[in-house]
């Protein structure tokens, strides 16, 4: 195994979980989904060294921490692109918003899944805002709000999540992880910092 592995956090198979991936371990260091249907193969692990090669059906890349140049240049040379960044943002419950007022014409509702808690937030019945949280032993992870055309896009995600960081914190789970896109992470609001970054890279 490269000098580089470095083993997993267990966040990283709710991550595929809370987004309705199928999650196995080929080993430690390396978390391999797919989706529902056993399709779209995605690899998550540390950054590697450049001498990693990416399974043959990888359709998707995930490494966690601060890109290796030398590996970004390698992959890039095998047909792969970098088509995104994340950040994993880390906070305490009770520091963080838990408690957003809404318009008048705006209604919020829970639903309790299987692997998930779904909160969705609506304006005048059309929903407008919707966030997953999956709950793991010291935790809640939370994926960044899904947005459909509200009018008031910050007060409807904020809604969310504080929703979400209100039921954590009366579950007694002392962190909450969220997995945001890099505009939302570079506007962090009050409690919440950044913990790692995502790099995605697609197949060409």
């Amino acid at each position: 195994m490269s000098p580089m592995a470095r083993e997993l956090p267990s966040w990283t198979h709710d991550y595929a979980t809370v987004r309705d991936r199928l999650a196995s371990f080929p080993n430690q260091y390396e978390i391999r989904s797919v989706n529902q249907d056993g399709d779209d193969v995605e690899i998550l692990r540390y950054w590697p060294e450049a001498s990693w090669t990416a399974p043959a059906d990888a359709q998707r890349l995930i490494f966690l921490g601060a890109p290796n140049d030398s590996t970004a240049a390698a992959l890039s040379e095998s047909g792969w692109q970098p088509v995104t960044t994340m950040h994993l943002l880390a906070g305490k419950p009770d520091d963080v918003e838990q408690v957003v007022k809404l318009a008048d014409t705006s209604g919020l509702f829970e639903a309790p899944m299987d692997n998930y808690d779904v909160v969705e937030v609506t304006d005048f019945d059309r929903p407008v805002a919707r966030g997953r949280m999956h709950y793991g032993e010291n935790y809640a992870l939370l994926t960044d709000p899904d947005l459909f055309a509200p009018a008031d896009p910050d007060t409807a995600r904020r809604a969310v999540l504080a929703n979400f960081a209100g039921a954590a914190f009366g579950h007694g789970l002392p962190w909450l992880l969220l997995v945001a896109n890099a505009e939302h992470a570079d506007q962090l609001p009050e409690g919440w910092s950044k913990a790692t970054m995502l790099s995605f890279w697609q197949h060409c």
